[in-house]
Protein backbone atom coordinates (compact mmCIF):
# COMPACT_ATOMS: atom_id res chain seq x y z
CA UNK A 1 0.00 0.00 0.00
CA UNK A 2 1.61 3.23 -1.19
CA UNK A 3 0.09 5.37 1.58
CA UNK A 4 1.63 3.19 4.28
CA UNK A 5 4.97 3.13 2.47
CA UNK A 6 4.98 6.93 2.24
CA UNK A 7 4.20 7.25 5.95
CA UNK A 8 7.10 4.95 6.81
CA UNK A 9 9.45 7.01 4.62
CA UNK A 10 8.30 10.16 6.43
CA UNK A 11 9.30 8.64 9.76
CA UNK A 12 6.03 7.01 10.76
CA UNK A 13 3.87 10.14 10.91
CA UNK A 14 2.89 12.88 8.51
CA UNK A 15 0.69 15.92 8.29
CA UNK A 16 -2.29 15.94 5.95
CA UNK A 17 -0.69 18.47 3.61
CA UNK A 18 2.44 16.32 3.25
CA UNK A 19 0.38 13.33 2.18
CA UNK A 20 -1.74 15.42 -0.19
CA UNK A 21 1.46 16.73 -1.79
CA UNK A 22 2.47 13.10 -2.47
CA UNK A 23 -0.74 12.55 -4.42
CA UNK A 24 -2.99 11.03 -1.78
CA UNK A 25 -6.55 12.28 -1.30
CA UNK A 26 -8.56 13.11 1.80
CA UNK A 27 -11.03 10.40 0.79
CA UNK A 28 -8.19 7.87 0.55
CA UNK A 29 -6.94 8.88 3.98
CA UNK A 30 -10.41 8.44 5.45
CA UNK A 31 -10.71 4.96 3.93
CA UNK A 32 -7.28 3.94 5.26
CA UNK A 33 -8.27 5.08 8.76
CA UNK A 34 -11.57 3.21 8.52
CA UNK A 35 -9.78 0.01 7.45
CA UNK A 36 -7.25 0.31 10.27
CA UNK A 37 -4.24 0.70 7.97
CA UNK A 38 -3.30 4.08 9.45
CA UNK A 39 -4.27 6.08 12.54
CA UNK A 40 -5.51 9.67 12.70
CA UNK A 41 -3.52 10.73 15.74
CA UNK A 42 -4.93 14.23 15.99
CA UNK A 43 -6.39 16.77 13.62
CA UNK A 44 -4.19 16.99 10.54
CA UNK A 45 -1.77 14.25 11.68
CA UNK A 46 -1.63 10.59 10.64
CA UNK A 47 0.52 7.65 11.73
CA UNK A 48 1.15 4.06 10.77
CA UNK A 49 -1.09 1.82 12.87
CA UNK A 50 1.61 -0.31 14.49
CA UNK A 51 3.25 2.24 16.75
CA UNK A 52 3.93 2.23 20.47
CA UNK A 53 0.77 3.54 22.10
CA UNK A 54 2.69 5.58 24.68
CA UNK A 55 4.55 7.40 21.93
CA UNK A 56 1.33 7.96 20.03
CA UNK A 57 -0.24 9.36 23.20
CA UNK A 58 2.58 11.91 23.50
CA UNK A 59 2.22 12.86 19.85
CA UNK A 60 -1.55 13.12 20.27
CA UNK A 61 -1.07 15.49 23.20
CA UNK A 62 1.13 17.67 21.03
CA UNK A 63 4.72 16.79 21.95
CA UNK A 64 7.08 13.85 22.29
CA UNK A 65 8.13 11.55 25.12
CA UNK A 66 10.67 13.02 27.52
CA UNK A 67 12.75 11.95 30.52
CA UNK A 68 11.87 8.54 31.96
CA UNK A 69 9.10 7.98 29.40
CA UNK A 70 11.59 8.58 26.59
CA UNK A 71 14.19 6.26 28.12
CA UNK A 72 11.62 3.49 28.42
CA UNK A 73 10.59 3.99 24.78
CA UNK A 74 14.23 3.70 23.69
CA UNK A 75 14.60 0.44 25.66
CA UNK A 76 16.90 1.83 28.36
CA UNK A 77 16.81 0.03 31.71
CA UNK A 78 14.76 1.74 34.42
CA UNK A 79 13.92 0.70 37.98
CA UNK A 80 10.60 -1.00 38.60
CA UNK A 81 7.74 1.35 39.33
CA UNK A 82 4.97 3.32 37.73
CA UNK A 83 6.01 6.70 36.39
CA UNK A 84 3.59 9.32 35.02
CA UNK A 85 3.65 10.02 31.30
CA UNK A 86 6.32 12.65 30.70
CA UNK A 87 6.35 14.75 27.52
CA UNK A 88 8.15 17.77 26.12
CA UNK A 89 6.33 20.36 24.02
CA UNK A 90 7.39 23.50 22.20
CA UNK A 91 7.62 26.55 24.51
CA UNK A 92 4.58 28.26 22.97
CA UNK A 93 2.44 25.17 22.34
CA UNK A 94 -1.30 25.55 22.67
CA UNK A 95 -4.36 23.29 22.63
CA UNK A 96 -2.70 20.25 24.14
CA UNK A 97 -4.96 17.21 23.86
CA UNK A 98 -5.81 14.22 26.02
CA UNK A 99 -3.51 11.17 25.56
CA UNK A 100 -6.34 8.93 24.35
CA UNK A 101 -8.70 11.46 22.79
CA UNK A 102 -7.42 14.30 20.61
CA UNK A 103 -10.90 15.90 20.64
CA UNK A 104 -10.55 16.89 24.31
CA UNK A 105 -8.19 19.42 25.87
CA UNK A 106 -5.50 18.04 28.20
CA UNK A 107 -6.61 17.99 31.83
CA UNK A 108 -4.09 19.71 34.18
CA UNK A 109 -2.00 17.34 36.30
CA UNK A 110 -2.64 14.25 34.19
CA UNK A 111 0.72 14.37 32.41
CA UNK A 112 4.07 15.89 33.37
CA UNK A 113 4.71 18.50 30.69
CA UNK A 114 8.09 20.13 29.94
CA UNK A 115 7.74 23.31 27.90
CA UNK A 116 11.25 23.21 26.47
CA UNK A 117 11.32 21.06 23.34
CA UNK A 118 13.51 22.55 20.62
CA UNK A 119 11.47 20.64 18.03
CA UNK A 120 8.96 17.83 18.04
CA UNK A 121 10.37 14.39 17.21
CA UNK A 122 7.98 12.90 14.66
CA UNK A 123 9.77 9.63 14.05
CA UNK A 124 9.23 6.53 16.18
CA UNK A 125 9.49 6.12 19.10
CA UNK A 126 8.26 9.75 19.30
CA UNK A 127 10.81 10.48 22.00
CA UNK A 128 13.56 12.97 22.70
CA UNK A 129 17.14 11.71 22.16
CA UNK A 130 18.57 9.39 24.81
CA UNK A 131 21.25 11.89 25.89
CA UNK A 132 18.62 14.58 26.55
CA UNK A 133 16.39 12.10 28.38
CA UNK A 134 19.26 10.99 30.65
CA UNK A 135 20.04 14.59 31.56
CA UNK A 136 16.37 15.18 32.37
CA UNK A 137 16.17 11.96 34.39
CA UNK A 138 19.11 12.93 36.61
CA UNK A 139 16.78 14.73 39.01
CA UNK A 140 14.32 11.82 39.11
CA UNK A 141 16.56 8.82 39.74
CA UNK A 142 18.85 7.88 42.60
CA UNK A 143 22.55 7.99 41.61
CA UNK A 144 22.83 4.18 41.36
CA UNK A 145 19.68 4.03 39.21
CA UNK A 146 20.92 6.80 36.92
CA UNK A 147 24.26 4.99 36.63
CA UNK A 148 22.41 1.81 35.62
CA UNK A 149 20.34 3.70 33.03
CA UNK A 150 23.51 5.31 31.65
CA UNK A 151 25.32 1.97 31.39
CA UNK A 152 22.23 0.47 29.73
CA UNK A 153 22.30 3.21 27.09
CA UNK A 154 26.03 2.59 26.58
CA UNK A 155 25.53 -1.17 26.26
CA UNK A 156 22.74 -0.70 23.70
CA UNK A 157 24.93 1.80 21.80
CA UNK A 158 22.23 4.46 21.95
CA UNK A 159 24.76 7.26 22.51
CA UNK A 160 27.41 8.61 20.19
CA UNK A 161 30.97 8.70 21.49
CA UNK A 162 30.74 12.46 21.95
CA UNK A 163 27.44 12.17 23.85
CA UNK A 164 28.77 9.36 26.04
CA UNK A 165 31.92 11.26 27.02
CA UNK A 166 30.00 14.47 27.65
CA UNK A 167 27.47 12.72 29.91
CA UNK A 168 30.19 10.74 31.69
CA UNK A 169 32.05 13.96 32.54
CA UNK A 170 28.89 15.87 33.45
CA UNK A 171 27.50 13.18 35.75
CA UNK A 172 30.92 12.56 37.34
CA UNK A 173 31.05 16.25 38.19
CA UNK A 174 27.45 16.88 39.26
CA UNK A 175 26.15 13.51 40.51
CA UNK A 176 28.96 11.16 41.60
CA UNK A 177 32.63 10.70 40.60
CA UNK A 178 31.95 7.00 39.99
CA UNK A 179 30.24 7.88 36.70
CA UNK A 180 33.71 8.33 35.22
CA UNK A 181 34.07 4.53 35.32
CA UNK A 182 30.73 3.73 33.63
CA UNK A 183 31.11 1.20 30.82
CA UNK A 184 29.06 -0.97 28.49
CA UNK A 185 30.13 -4.22 30.18
CA UNK A 186 27.19 -4.67 32.54
CA UNK A 187 24.63 -7.17 31.30
CA UNK A 188 21.68 -5.80 33.25
CA UNK A 189 20.50 -2.90 35.37
CA UNK A 190 21.04 -4.99 38.50
CA UNK A 191 24.64 -5.69 37.48
CA UNK A 192 25.18 -1.95 36.95
CA UNK A 193 23.86 -1.20 40.44
CA UNK A 194 26.36 -3.67 41.90
CA UNK A 195 29.10 -2.13 39.74
CA UNK A 196 28.26 1.35 41.03
CA UNK A 197 28.43 0.18 44.65
CA UNK A 198 31.68 -1.75 44.16
CA UNK A 199 33.32 1.35 42.72
CA UNK A 200 32.91 2.88 46.17
CA UNK A 201 34.71 0.00 47.89
CA UNK A 202 38.49 0.01 48.20
CA UNK A 203 39.00 -3.20 46.25
CA UNK A 204 40.35 -4.15 42.81
CA UNK A 205 37.48 -4.99 40.43
CA UNK A 206 37.57 -6.80 37.10
CA UNK A 207 34.24 -6.92 35.29
CA UNK A 208 33.32 -9.66 32.79
CA UNK A 209 36.50 -11.57 33.61
CA UNK A 210 37.08 -14.67 31.43
CA UNK A 211 38.21 -17.71 33.43
CA UNK A 212 39.44 -20.73 31.50
CA UNK A 213 37.01 -23.62 31.78
CA UNK A 214 34.43 -21.44 33.56
CA UNK A 215 33.69 -18.67 31.09
CA UNK A 216 33.07 -15.01 31.81
CA UNK A 217 31.97 -14.05 35.29
CA UNK A 218 30.31 -10.78 36.22
CA UNK A 219 32.92 -9.55 38.72
CA UNK A 220 36.17 -10.73 40.25
CA UNK A 221 37.13 -8.87 43.42
CA UNK A 222 40.75 -8.94 44.48
CA UNK A 223 42.47 -12.21 43.66
CA UNK A 224 39.64 -14.71 43.70
CA UNK A 225 36.21 -13.53 44.88
CA UNK A 226 33.60 -13.96 42.15
CA UNK A 227 30.31 -12.07 42.35
CA UNK A 228 27.59 -13.18 39.93
CA UNK A 229 24.31 -11.32 39.45
CA UNK A 230 21.70 -13.77 38.18
CA UNK A 231 18.72 -12.56 36.21
CA UNK A 232 15.74 -14.90 36.27
CA UNK A 233 15.39 -14.95 32.49
CA UNK A 234 18.98 -16.16 32.03
CA UNK A 235 19.24 -18.57 34.95
CA UNK A 236 15.96 -20.47 34.98
CA UNK A 237 15.31 -24.07 34.02
CA UNK A 238 16.92 -27.35 35.04
CA UNK A 239 19.64 -27.25 32.36
CA UNK A 240 20.75 -23.75 33.32
CA UNK A 241 20.65 -24.68 37.01
CA UNK A 242 23.07 -27.55 36.37
CA UNK A 243 25.31 -25.39 34.16
CA UNK A 244 25.55 -22.71 36.84
CA UNK A 245 26.49 -25.25 39.53
CA UNK A 246 29.10 -26.80 37.25
CA UNK A 247 30.64 -23.36 36.66
CA UNK A 248 30.64 -22.80 40.41
CA UNK A 249 32.37 -26.13 41.03
CA UNK A 250 35.01 -25.54 38.34
CA UNK A 251 35.71 -22.07 39.72
CA UNK A 252 36.20 -23.60 43.18
CA UNK A 253 38.69 -26.11 41.79
CA UNK A 254 40.68 -23.19 40.39
CA UNK A 255 40.73 -21.47 43.80
CA UNK A 256 37.87 -19.00 43.33
CA UNK A 257 35.07 -18.37 45.79
CA UNK A 258 31.66 -17.50 44.34
CA UNK A 259 28.90 -15.32 45.72
CA UNK A 260 25.68 -15.44 43.72
CA UNK A 261 22.88 -12.91 44.14
CA UNK A 262 19.70 -12.45 42.14
CA UNK A 263 18.69 -9.36 40.19
CA UNK A 264 15.55 -9.20 42.33
CA UNK A 265 17.69 -9.05 45.49
CA UNK A 266 19.81 -6.28 44.02
CA UNK A 267 16.81 -4.18 43.04
CA UNK A 268 14.67 -4.81 46.14
CA UNK A 269 17.00 -5.76 49.00
CA UNK A 270 20.39 -4.29 48.22
CA UNK A 271 21.20 -3.96 51.93
CA UNK A 272 21.48 -7.76 52.12
CA UNK A 273 23.55 -7.92 48.92
CA UNK A 274 26.05 -5.30 50.07
CA UNK A 275 26.27 -6.88 53.55
CA UNK A 276 27.06 -10.27 52.00
CA UNK A 277 29.83 -8.83 49.82
CA UNK A 278 31.35 -6.93 52.72
CA UNK A 279 31.25 -10.06 54.91
CA UNK A 280 33.18 -11.97 52.23
CA UNK A 281 35.79 -9.20 52.03
CA UNK A 282 36.19 -9.04 55.81
CA UNK A 283 36.80 -12.80 55.86
CA UNK A 284 39.48 -12.31 53.21
CA UNK A 285 37.65 -14.44 50.64
CA UNK A 286 39.12 -12.21 47.92
CA UNK A 287 42.70 -13.08 48.90
CA UNK A 288 44.54 -16.04 47.39
CA UNK A 289 45.57 -18.68 49.89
Amino acid sequence: MQLLADLVLLGGTARTRELLQLGHTRYGLALAVRDGDIVRVRQGHYSVARQDETGLAAYRIGGHLAGLSALRAHGVWLPHGVHPLEIAVLPHSRALRMPADARRRLRPGLVQVHWDAARIERSAPFAEPVADALLRAASRLAPAELFAAFESALAKRLLSRVEAESLRASFARTVDPRFAAASRLSGSGAESIVHFWLLGVDIDIVQQRPIEGVGKVDFVLGDCQIVEVDGEQFHSGAAQFEADRRRHALASILGYRTLRVSARMVERDFETVSAAIMAALRRGDHLAS
